[in-house]
């Protein structure tokens, strides 16, 4: 019964800690996403960066917390409102379905202001407006999931650039979630029948 009370605080408790990202120091796409990142060591993932203020280098790993939608306006590292992290998903999800388009990626820097070396182009600012509408029209960005930078940044404890990006991430599809479910208590009721037998 132990190990039973054990998975389960695993299971359900997991936004109770910090997560890793590592930048693997590769894009399919120069500077516009989907980046290559590794989350906890696991297999690389698609992310996009919604930061132009934020720089990382190949290799790069930091801590993150894990935020959805209802979550991310708590959060004080890239504050934001409701409406405007509803807009980065709804881009995002454009922008995974065209890796690597420059619009698309220039609108998400553009939600929190563009500052670099980037600018605003007439097709970023249709794509945003299009968010914007999305929006405006009830679109909730259910479907990703915010990886927000916890800690101290500095380029003495190793970061060079200072806080690292914030990044996207889809959130997987119900059936993949039904299926790691599924194992999981597969697995939970495995361990119980082993400490009976």
């Amino acid at each position: 019964m132990k190990k039973l009370l054990l998975a389960l605080i695993l299971l359900v408790g997991t936004s109770a800690y910090a997560d890793t990202l590592t930048f693997t120091g590769s894009t399919a796409n120069g500077e516009y996403g989907p980046y290559s990142m590794q989350l906890n060591g696991g297999p690389v993932t698609p992310m996009i960066c919604f930061s132009d203020n934020n720089w990382i280098t190949g290799g790069e790993s930091w801590n993150v917390q894990a935020y959805n939608i209802g979550q991310i306006t708590g959060q004080s590292t890239f504050p934001g409102s409701q409406a405007q992290y509803n807009e980065l998903g709804y881009l995002a999800n454009e922008l995974f379905a065209d890796p690597g388009n420059s619009d698309l990626q220039l609108a998400i820097w553009t939600v929190f202001g563009l500052s670099g070396p980037f600018t605003a182009t007439a097709g970023s600012s249709t794509d945003l407006a299009n968010a914007v509408a999305a929006v405006n029209g009830g679109y909730v960005a259910s479907d990703v999931l915010f990886y927000i930078p916890v800690g101290s940044f500095t380029s003495s404890n190793g970061y060079p650039y200072g806080t690292p990006q914030p990044f996207i991430a889809e959130t997987p599809e119900p059936s993949s979630l039904a299926l790691l479910v599924t194992g999981m208590l597969a697995l939970m009721l495995l361990v119980i029948r082993r400490g009976r037998a």
